[in-house]
C-alpha cells in the first residue's frame, strides 16, 4: 500500500474512487477471512420499508428457512424488481482484531486522508461499520450514502470470484449507466466519494448456485 500512495492518489483524483490491493500481508489476510468464515454471529438482514409506529424503518433479521425469511425474500425481491430500494444479505457487527489494529491506526488514517484529498483528517467510528456476507440471491440495489460520511470503504474478504457469480459493485452517477464496476478481490480496499448527495451505487445479486460467500468489512470515514 504504502510504496504506490502516489499512484492511488492519482487515481482517486480522477474517478473518485480507488482500489487498493495487498492491504495485509497474505499471513494475516488469511487469517481474517478464516476467522469470519467460521463466524457463526452473521444474520441474514432485510429492508422492506416498513416504517413503525414512531416512522422509523427498522432492519428486519430472519434465520434462514423461517417463515419470516420465506416472507421478506418474497418482498424484497419484488421491491427490487420495482427498483425500490431494499436489500438482502447477511451482516454481523463483530470486528477482527487485526482490523481494528490497522482501522484505529493514526497512520493508516492519516494515508488514506492524503490519498483521498481529505486536508482534515478521516475519523474512523467503529459503530459505523459491518462486515457482510452476500450469498446467493443477496443483493443490495441502488442508494446513495447521503449523511453518512466523506469516503466509504469496502475491504473485500471475498475468494476465488469471477463476474459470473454476481456480486459486483457498480456505480451509476446518473441512476441508470454505470461508470465503475468492482470485482470483488481478496485483501483488496475500495474506498469511494460520498460526499455531499454521494453518488448512487449497488451490489449485484449474486448468481443462482453460487455456493461462495462475498465477505466484506465496510462503513465510512467522516
Amino acid at each position: 500500500m504504502f510504496g504506490q500512495i502516489e499512484k492511488y492518489k492519482e487515481t482517486w483524483k480522477n474517478n473518485r474512487t480507488v482500489t487498493i490491493k495487498d492491504l495485509f500481508s497474505e499471513e494475516d489476510a488469511n487469517q481474517i477471512w478464516q476467522d469470519y468464515k467460521n463466524h457463526k454471529g452473521f444474520e441474514p438482514c432485510f429492508f422492506t420499508g416498513e416504517a413503525e409506529e414512531d416512522g422509523s424503518v427498522p432492519l428486519r433479521f430472519a434465520s434462514k428457512g423461517s417463515p419470516n425469511y420465506t416472507l421478506w425474500t418474497t418482498k424484497v425481491n419484488e421491491m427490487n424488481a420495482n427498483n425500490e430500494f431494499t436489500y438482502r444479505f447477511s451482516r454481523t457487527n463483530w470486528m477482527h482484531g487485526l482490523l481494528v489494529g490497522l482501522w484505529r491506526n493514526e497512520m493508516f488514517l492519516s494515508t488514506i486522508s492524503y490519498i483521498t484529498g481529505e486536508e482534515e483528517q478521516l475519523i474512523w467510528d467503529r459503530d459505523r461499520t459491518f462486515t457482510s456476507k452476500y450469498e446467493e440471491g443477496d443483493f443490495l440495489n441502488r442508494h446513495t450514502d447521503h449523511n453518512h460520511g466523506r469516503v466509504a470503504f469496502v475491504y473485500q474478504l471475498t475468494k476465488d470470484w469471477n463476474v459470473q457469480h454476481g456480486g459486483l459493485f457498480h456505480r451509476l452517477p446518473d441512476w441508470q449507466n454505470v461508470d465503475k464496476t468492482v470485482v470483488p478481490q481478496f485483501n483488496q480496499l475500495t474506498l469511494f466519494d460520498v460526499s455531499g448527495e454521494g453518488v448512487p451505487h449497488m451490489v449485484t445479486p449474486v448468481a443462482n448456485g453460487i455456493k461462495n460467500a462475498r465477505m466484506g468489512y465496510s462503513g465510512w470515514f467522516s
